[in-house]
């Protein structure tokens, strides 16, 4: 009776690497499916409509069981992670020739290969082009707080520092898709990914924005605090966990005032409608009204202004001045947005190649993206 009950070699390796997966939903591969076990093909099931059936036992019980084809899997990730749920990809590390050249039915080899969570998306197909996706962190030193905010599938990074106070607004603005805090942050939100505090250690936040962009020191980016660097290093651990080691595409970090736009709290924005209507979505909102961008890169950008009204005279006038300016020469205006129509999302298609997820025509948009800028330039030059 033991030995019926002991695991099968792949159930073993199976369950080792869902302990290492956690909480995620672990798609485990095997030939053309991932398959999923246990609580994890019975959630999948249930959120996918998929057939939940069995493989073997374990316990003396049947093994629950579901799979999905592997050319088909970014349609079901990305219902799974607007469900709410998390996933690790388990892929075979070595080729079945490998496995046997080690000897007798020895299993190939498999390993969690990345995490992929709401933050950490870049495919085209599991994000919308006109939203920025952001992924943020907090940390906090003394009684400020640091915000280290990315968005992985444009490179874009910033960094801010907050009192207690001025949290849950620039929380608001930034409109996390996934929030990464360390383990017992005061005000920390129930829905956050609770990580280890030596994560947001300021002293390695510091080392890791020094490797990560191979700085000298931090005057670069400028007058860096502490807060901001223990947030940075919550971020950039939690990028290298979620990679497994592969980094994403990261630009220098922007170090951001707290005092340059209008804190607007939640409960605000929801009344205001500025970039979600009261119902959920974007239709109805202000920022729905306003659009007339022609790009995803034009759109993300409007939102993200939207989202933090500038309180800088001079920067409200040269923005007002540029508006003018297009206002006043309407041929000029048509031929930029004729240029504009031609630019490929060049910014998410380098976050897929350098994410090492790019395919020959992200190649091919970098390469058309590039040559319709130098255009647009020359014209806006002249």
């Amino acid at each position: 009776m033991a030995e019926e009950n002991t695991p099968t070699p792949m159930m073993v390796q199976y369950l080792g690497l869902k302990a290492k997966a956690g909480d995620c939903l672990l798609f485990y591969r095997m030939g053309d499916f991932f398959e999923l076990f246990f609580d994890d093909a019975r959630a999948a099931a249930a959120t996918l409509d998929i057939a939940l059936t069995a493989r073997g036992e374990h316990d003396g019980t049947p093994i629950p069981m579901c799979g999905v084809p592997v050319h088909a899997a970014e349609s079901y990730l990305a219902r799974l992670i607007k469900a709410g749920h998390r996933v690790a990809i388990a892929e075979q590390t070595e080729s079945p020739e490998a496995a046997k050249a080690r000897g007798g039915k020895t299993l190939v080899t498999r390993d969690i290969v990345r995490f992929v969570t709401a933050g950490t998306l870049t495919e085209d197909s599991l994000l919308d082009s006109w939203a920025s996706n952001m992924l943020v962190a907090v940390a906090q030193v003394g009684e400020f707080f640091g915000l280290a905010a990315a968005d992985i599938s444009t490179g874009y990074f910033e960094l801010l520092t907050v009192t207690g106070g001025s949290l849950e607004a620039e929380l608001a603005r930034l409109s996390a898709s996934e929030l990464v805090v360390p383990e017992g942050l005061p005000q920390s939100p129930p829905d956050a990914i609770i990580r280890p505090r030596a994560d947001f250690e300021s002293t390695v936040g510091g080392d890791l924005l020094r490797q990560h962009f191979a700085l000298t020191t931090l005057g670069s980016i400028g007058p860096v605090t502490r807060a901001e660097q223990a947030a940075a290093g919550g971020l950039i651990s939690y990028l290298a966990h979620a990679g497994q080691g592969k980094m994403p595409f990261l630009k220098l970090p922007v170090r951001r005032e707290v005092h340059e736009h209008l804190l607007i709290d939640q409960a605000t924005r929801d009344s205001l409608e500025i970039n979600s209507a009261s119902k959920g979505g974007r239709a109805g909102s202000l920022l729905a009204e306003v659009d007339r961008t022609i790009t995803g890169a034009g759109a993300r950008q409007l939102a993200s202004d939207l989202a933090a009204p500038l309180m800088d005279k001079a920067k409200i006038d040269a923005r007002l001045s540029l508006v003018q300016w297009f206002h006043d020469a309407p041929l000029t205006r048509d031929a930029v947005r004729a240029a504009l129509r031609q630019l490929p999302d060049i910014a998410r298609a380098l976050g897929r190649v350098v994410a090492g997820r790019g395919s020959p025509r992200d190649l091919g948009q970098i390469r058309d993206g590039l040559d319709a800028a130098r255009v647009l330039r020359e014209r806006l030059g002249g």
